[in-house]
């Protein structure tokens, strides 16, 4: 994506993103891939995360062993008091946006950038 001072801060969470029946909360459209212990959803806030994995791991699984979690965000994304913000170009905010070639490492590039920029926005608006 590149140039985060230009990019526009999006909320992942709206209003009617839950389209899927037996919602878990903060964990948007959380389902099972039929057939396999393969899980799928939104992005979660942070507490949402844990409500999914209690669902996964209940009772039986250890939360503390190994799980691997994929992200398949092109757009750098980041929590704000526990919520799930991403990297946006200000013209695909609230819309699906297909950015092209995105890679591993242009994303391990804007992500702290552009964790810098949204500190330095919070900081120039009054935040501590």
């Amino acid at each position: 994506m590149g140039e985060m001072q230009n990019a526009s801060a999006m909320a992942d969470h709206f209003e009617g993103i839950q389209k899927l029946k037996d919602p878990i909360a903060g964990c948007p459209n959380f389902r099972r891939v039929p057939g396999y212990k393969v899980y799928v959803c939104g992005q979660p806030t942070v507490s949402g995360l844990e409500a999914a994995l209690t669902k996964v791991c209940g009772d039986i699984y250890p939360k503390d062993g190994k799980i691997i979690w994929f992200n398949l965000r092109q757009e750098p994304s980041l929590y704000v008091n526990g919520e799930p913000v991403c990297a946006r170009p200000p013209n695909k905010i609230g819309e699906y946006a297909e950015l092209g070639n995105i890679t591993r490492d242009q994303n391990k590039k804007d992500e702290p950038e552009f964790l810098t920029v949204c500190q330095g926005r919070a900081s120039a608006n009054g935040a501590s």
